[in-house]
């Protein structure tokens, strides 16, 4: 019987009796390379619907300039430059496939905050809640979904990898650094140097990351990889000035009198932004009326001081000490220093920043997971909780950065009381061909502001496309009377009038813009427009002249000048101007019409027979208007006819 009892009990730990112990109760761990990889995908899978988004804001000139520049490579980011212009080679301008090289950056980015979270110290559990907040933060999806906002994206992945190799023990021993493996280290942070400026701080961030390591590494163990990562800053910093690219400097957004006092509510406003998302993701800016000194400094008190003591209460823990070194050293360059203004009301300056948030979050969980034994899965769930209702934010801030209209109707929404967003809502529709939406958004600008004498100016334009001519010409008086002084205002006012066949008054305010602003060339296009109408062809030909010598390339001026030529007899002067007008635009029927029919006056039929089939290559329908002319001169070339009237300036 005993032996039995002994049978019956075996594999069972005092105070276990009745319950089984073996590997059918013991839960393994899971792989922290599962967690890492997971939390990876989770982040694309969130940004994905971003990858079907249009181009936005300033990726116009990411457009125009084919890959080769733009606002997101302003200053010295070469390395930024060149994977734009990959991107663009490769899929031919497709604005989707930026979105998704941008939304696998982010998934490798979070991935590396989970690997980081590793190496200070942190648990699989606390790694794995720290890295999904970082995937799945509103705050990043500026520098996500916004194709220009890349930069900041970059270089925090060429940063943070730069830190992970130089701190892994296969380079750095107990013997020291001077591992050959640690040149890998100071090419990643070289390749984040000339990505974003952001990136310059890392070697301080490697130093101080050291200094609250565990155990702490020594000054005399790394001044070998130190002075590495400082040489690269030098080089960096060498190049940047060798390229001509001025270094960051005062832009002027901060409003005078704040002082000392704009960065730290500047830091107050990116803590906020942290737990509390702005409300547009978008340009901001630190403005006199928001709040007085005195109350931004109370502002930023009340978030930094708890900040201070958060860190001073988890100073044992390496987690918590990474985290106050990532998340402040990264935010100083955001900030409205004296000397430096950083993009402090931009949300991506804050992406290498919120690094560091997410690893205080994560100390956070472990320490209540420290005071509650047995608590760790209950801290682990509250993060993933947390996480997911962040998500769903994020969710919901993705489809402002959709397309132009999406972001510009979110920035109305944000300041009821700006009629800027408005105004530029209103040039989109009007891009769109939706005049009608364009004179909603223009009503709403003035009924905001009624003394925005832009306002009216894009009220003119759009009443114009609309053929509400008489409104158009209330509009600009309405104009002119805020500011007599505006020649768009007197320009518009020509045109309306122009339109209405008031050819006298219509020169009269043609002459009046001209008189105010000589050189714009609009102006005198337009007067010499409304000369013509008039008949008066000697003085709008000078019109023209004079357009064209401000602008070589106003391929209108250069066509109507040739068809006023033609009507006075002069018809070398008008084949020339003809011909100078297709060279600006080779593909207008028009131009080519017009040239035909000029070498045919003149007598060149050859010529003519040439140009005729170019238009019959263009435009098979506009082709059949020349042969109507052509068969009376016995040929089946072009016609000419009166140059239509070419479009105006609004």
């Amino acid at each position: 019987m005993s032996t039995r009892k002994e049978d019956k009990n075996r594999g069972r730990l005092p105070g276990q009796a009745g319950r089984r112990v073996g590997p059918s109760a013991a839960r393994p761990p899971l792989s922290p390379t599962l967690l890492g990889a997971s939390v990876a995908f989770l982040a694309a899978l969130l940004y994905l619907p971003a990858i079907q988004y249009a181009w936005v804001w300033d990726d116009s000139v990411l457009i125009s300039a084919k890959g080769a520049g733009g606002a997101a490579t302003e200053g010295f980011r070469p390395i930024a430059s060149l994977l734009y212009r990959a991107e663009w080679m490769a899929g031919y301008g497709n604005p989707g496939l930026f979105h998704f090289t941008s939304n696998a950056l982010h998934a490798v980015v979070t991935w590396l905050v989970f690997l980081l979270a590793r190496r200070v110290g942190a648990k699989a559990w606390v790694a794995f809640g720290a890295a999904l907040l970082f995937g799945v933060h509103p705050v990043h999806t500026e520098a996500v979904a916004y194709v220009s906002g890349r930069p900041d994206l970059l270089a925090t992945l060429f940063a943070l990898s730069s830190l992970l190799v130089v701190t892994s023990a296969p380079v750095c021993g107990p013997g020291g650094c001077r591992n050959w493996r640690v040149w890998p280290a100071y090419g990643l942070f070289a390749f984040a140097a000339m990505t974003e400026e952001v990136a310059l701080i890392t070697p301080f961030v490697l130093v101080l990351l050291d200094r609250v390591a565990m155990p702490r590494r020594t000054w005399r163990e790394r001044r070998v990889v130190y002075g590495g990562f400082f040489g690269v800053l030098v080089a960096a910093v060498l190049a940047r000035i060798g390229s001509g690219e001025p270094m960051p400097g005062v832009h002027g957004e901060v409003p005078e009198g704040l002082g000392l006092v704009a960065p730290l509510y500047a830091a107050y406003d990116a803590l906020r932004a942290f737990a509390a998302p702005w409300d547009l993701n978008a340009l901001r800016s630190l403005s006199k009326s928001l709040v007085t000194p005195g109350e931004m400094l109370w502002r930023a008190a009340a978030v930094l001081v708890p900040l201070a003591t958060f860190a001073w209460w988890r100073r044992r823990d390496p987690v918590g000490r990474a985290g106050i070194v990532l998340l402040a050293v990264p935010l100083v360059p955001a900030l409205p220093l004296p000397l430096f203004e950083g993009p402090y009301w931009m949300e991506r300056a804050l992406y290498f920043s919120s690094v560091g948030f997410c690893l205080l979050v994560g100390s956070l969980a472990g320490a209540l997971s420290e005071r509650i034994p047995g608590r760790s899965r209950s801290a682990t769930a509250v993060l993933v909780a947390t996480s997911l209702v962040l998500a769903v934010v994020t969710l919901a801030r993705l489809p402002v950065w959709r397309d132009n209209v999406a972001l510009l109707r979110a920035a109305a929404a944000a300041d009821p009381k700006d009629p800027k967003p408005h105004l530029l809502l209103a040039e989109h529709y009007i891009a769109l061909g939706d005049p009608n939406g364009a004179l909603t958004a223009v009503d709403r600008a003035i009924a905001i502001d009624p003394a925005n004498a832009d306002a009216f100016h894009k009220q003119t334009a759009v009443y114009t496309l609309l053929g509400k001519y008489p409104e158009a010409e209330a509009a600009a008086r309405k104009s002119i009377s805020l500011d007599a002084k505006d020649a768009m205002g007197w320009a518009n006012l020509g045109d309306a009038l122009m339109q209405q066949g008031k050819s006298a008054e219509a020169i009269d305010a043609s002459r009046r813009a001209v008189a105010l602003d000589s050189t714009n060339a609009d102006n005198w296009y337009n007067l010499g427009v409304a000369l013509g109408n008039q008949d008066d062809l000697s003085e709008a030909i000078a019109a023209y002249r004079r357009t064209i010598q401000i602008n070589p390339r106003h391929a209108q001026a250069v066509n109507n000048m040739g068809a006023l030529l033609a009507a006075s007899g002069r018809l070398e002067e008008a084949r020339d101007a003809y011909k100078r007008c297709v060279q600006l635009t080779p593909m207008s029927v028009e131009c080519r019409m017009n040239l035909a029919l000029a070498y045919l006056r003149l007598g060149d039929r050859t010529a003519a027979k040439e140009e005729r089939a170019v238009v019959e290559r263009l435009d098979p329908e506009a082709v059949k208007r020349l042969d109507e002319i052509f068969r009376g001169a016995g040929l089946v070339p072009d016609a000419p006819a009166a140059p239509s009237e070419p479009p105006r300036r609004p």
